[in-house]
């Protein structure tokens, strides 16, 4: 059966998504979690969550999906331990190292594989499959046509998104955030500048401004059933930094869809959200999925404007509305109003209204204007008893012996003896409904009182703090056996040596034949051109070169048989994860270009204290940095489709301005300032094999120039090269967060 994956970034929207039909739920503590600024839970609330979660068979899942800095390794190691042993069902991984050390060493907690890693076809799958690895998060932009054949396929368990906001950069391929800000998404700190509004230019001309990156929001509800049919193996609704109303809400209608009780035709239409795209999961138009004109929540249209009474503006209503429920009026200019007070059609003050009301909105607004609820205050987070977990009790004991309070739970029985010895009445003992009422004071645990053996001998006394002690002691029992709690095993890693040939040499990166042929006449022996196997749209061509850069696991898998370089999209920044990469075939690990000269310097240094030999390394020093790859292209609303490779187009805002060029119908965004290290080489080249200058919208003579610059630097030039108001030096002076 397809299980319904919830999110949480509270124990509050925990609640909700437990107790409103969720499966399984994915969450994080305050460690190395997707989303930084989520409220997040602590450890004492996930050991709380573990056994609420457990009492109704439901499984937790934590997100530790950041890619991890050299000295975070050993503290993330022993918070995996932690959760271990906690009990977690299974952990949300991206870097390989701690994917390959959850997968080797931390069974049976479950390994699923992030949507950061950007799994998107059967390659991708075949690679994981031969790690054993138990899921795979499939990226935003695969087709259900693509993931009916995945399933087709393989066995791999697959979990699909299939409700709320999108990223429009495949995931772990956005270095946006962290080049303007150095909040770096892929540490879950991202800054969200796809929602800013931006001009995009043809030939330095204004074509258009407005949201032109801001995504639409996933909905496929009204296409789930397509989903269950081909038996995806989990449909993981987006959300951790949402409200426990909205958890509640999409769990609770999802939940009825699946369960077949859900007639309604648009019933997330009040929750939270922006305007809905069935996403390119069911292929939807590349122009059509960004809504450049608005970047924040639609809401339901539930009346309009219709005219006038003293101060009040008179709305004729198509769905009731509630004091407190937050609207936005859409006429010639956009209110956000939140109800305070409501007149039915009598002027009588009520507290739901429908039909024909007034509202006192504070604005001049016109006859006609749009009414749309953005927030239905009616959503109660109550969470009722009867959803919870029945427990039999039994209190037993006699006069001057300790008590004992027993239940049957799980096939389990437990039973725990007072710390006080019962005593005689002096005048009335304690009586049936004094007994029930304390012991089912069960509020904050996953149980509620079904039924009471009152044993106790007659005219029997106990003080109510000794019977909630009892009460207390016995829960804490049941639910120290409903975390799941194990054992962890001495762990030996493995240290394998490989060992590679650490001459220096110059490479280069072409995305064009003028490039190629200028990296050909001055000499560069190394370049990736047609022998590249991109992080997207990979077309697996036969390759000449014995050798071939690969941007995604994909690759490893194809090319197993040639000399493997893995590229700056593997997000490689510490020294297990190069490890780990050798060890399933990469000859030579391009670091991340999030990589820092310190960080650098504490990679390489830490990978020879480790495993005895020099790391085999590639390091970016020249280009124009891939800020995004999206498979949206923000030119086809403007009917550019085929003449994106005879113009140039970028787009602008107030903190810079970023190129657009086009690998076939993928499409990069990249800064317009290109990096260049090349005054920096006597610092790089003590810890690197390869310098790479990678080349993409650049001419012929400005890639003669490039490349003869390095060339001369390499040769020992003094000679300073760094333009210091055209070019940056990236992330190489300013870490990452």
């Amino acid at each position: 059966m397809t299980e319904l994956l919830s999110p949480a970034g509270s124990f509050e929207a925990f609640m909700e998504a437990l107790y409103n039909g969720a499966d399984a739920i994915y969450l994080a503590t305050e460690n190395y979690g997707a989303r930084a600024y989520a409220k997040n839970l602590t450890l004492d609330e996930l050991k709380r969550a573990l056994a609420f979660a457990h009492s109704k068979n439901v499984k937790i899942y934590v997100t530790v999906n950041t890619i991890i800095k050299e000295n975070e390794l050993k503290d993330a190691k022993l918070y995996l331990n932690k959760l271990y042993e906690m009990g977690v069902d299974g952990v949300i991984v991206a870097d390989i190292a701690l994917i390959d050390y959850v997968n080797t060493y931390l069974k049976p907690m479950e390994c699923h594989i992030s949507t950061q890693v950007g799994i998107k076809n059967i390659n991708d799958i075949r690679f994981f499959e031969g790690l054993g690895v138990d899921r795979c998060v499939i990226a935003r932009e695969t087709s259900i046509e693509k993931i009916r054949e995945i399933k087709k396929l393989s066995k791999m368990p697959i979990e699909v998104f299939s409700y709320g906001a999108l990223c429009v950069s495949y995931s772990g391929g956005c270095l946006f955030s962290s080049l303007l800000s150095l909040r770096s998404g892929n540490r879950g700190r991202c800054a969200q500048n796809c929602r800013r509004e931006y001009k995009l230019f043809k030939n330095d001309k204004l074509m258009d401004k407005g949201f032109m990156l801001s995504m639409k929001d996933l909905n496929t509800y009204p296409k789930l059933d397509e989903l269950i049919d081909i038996k995806v193996d989990s449909l993981k609704i987006e959300g951790r930094m949402k409200s426990p109303e909205y958890v509640k809400l999409v769990t609770s209608t999802f939940r009825d869809k699946i369960d077949k009780k859900n007639t309604k035709s648009n019933p997330l239409d009040t929750v939270f959200h922006r305007a809905y795209t069935k996403g390119f999961l069911f292929n939807e138009d590349k122009g059509s999925i960004v809504d450049i004109n608005k970047k924040s929540n639609e809401g339901a249209l539930i009346g309009k404007v219709i005219g006038f009474k003293d101060n009040l503006t008179k709305i004729h209503l198509d769905r009731a509305l509630n004091v407190k429920d937050r609207i936005r009026i859409e006429g010639e200019k956009e209110y956000y109003f939140t109800i305070d007070k409501i007149y039915n059609s009598n002027l009588k003050e009520v507290q739901t209204g429908s039909g024909d009301i007034y509202l006192d909105i504070y604005d001049k607004r016109n006859v006609g204007d749009a009414i749309y609820k953005m927030v239905d205050s009616s959503i109660s987070l109550e969470i009722d008893s009867s959803k919870k977990e029945p427990l039999d009790l039994m209190l037993s004991g006699s006069i001057g012996d300790y008590p004992i309070l027993a239940t049957t739970y799980n096939n389990k029985y437990y039973e725990i003896k007072g710390s006080f010895k019962i005593e005689r009445a002096k005048t009335q003992g304690i009586d049936f409904n004094t007994l029930y009422r304390q012991l089912s004071k069960l509020n904050d645990t996953p149980f509620y009182l079904s039924n009471l053996d009152d044993y106790l001998e007659d005219n029997s006394f106990m003080t109510i703090s000794s019977i909630n002690e009892l009460r207390r002691n016995l829960i804490a029992e049941i639910m120290d056996d409903l975390e799941g709690k194990r054992e962890l095993k001495e762990i030996t890693l493995d240290s394998t040596s490989f060992d590679y040939d650490n001459e220096l040499k110059l490479a280069a990166f072409c995305v064009r034949e003028d490039q190629y042929k200028a990296c050909k006449d001055l000499g560069i022996t190394e370049i990736y051109y047609k022998n590249y196997s991109a992080y997207v749209d990979s077309k697996y061509n036969d390759i000449d070169e014995d050798y071939v850069l690969v941007g995604s696991y994909d690759g490893i898998y194809h090319y197993k048989n040639k000399k493997i370089i893995s590229d700056y999209s593997f997000n490689v920044i510490n020294s297990e994860s190069i490890y780990n990469l050798h060890k399933y075939g990469v000859e030579r690990v391009t670091i991340s270009v999030e990589t820092d000269y310190d960080l650098l310097t504490n990679i390489y240094n830490e990978y020879v204290k480790k495993y005895k030999v020099n790391p085999n390394l590639e390091m970016i020093c020249y280009g124009k940095e891939n800020l995004m790859t999206t498979k949206y292209c923000p030119l086809r609303r403007y009917g550019e489709c085929s003449k994106c490779n005879d113009n140039k187009y970028h787009l602008e805002d107030d903190l810079g301005k970023f190129e657009i060029y086009h690998d076939g119908c993928i499409t990069h965004i990249i800064n317009s300032k290109p990096l260049n290290l090349v005054d920096d080489l006597d610092k790089i080249k003590k810890y690197v094999n390869v310098i790479r200058l990678n080349f993409t919208n650049e001419s012929y003579d400005e890639t003669v120039k490039i490349i003869t610059d390095y060339k001369d630097k390499l040769d020992g030039s003094k000679e300073k090269k760094f333009d210091s108001k055209n070019q940056t030096h990236g992330h190489f002076k300013r870490p990452i967060i």
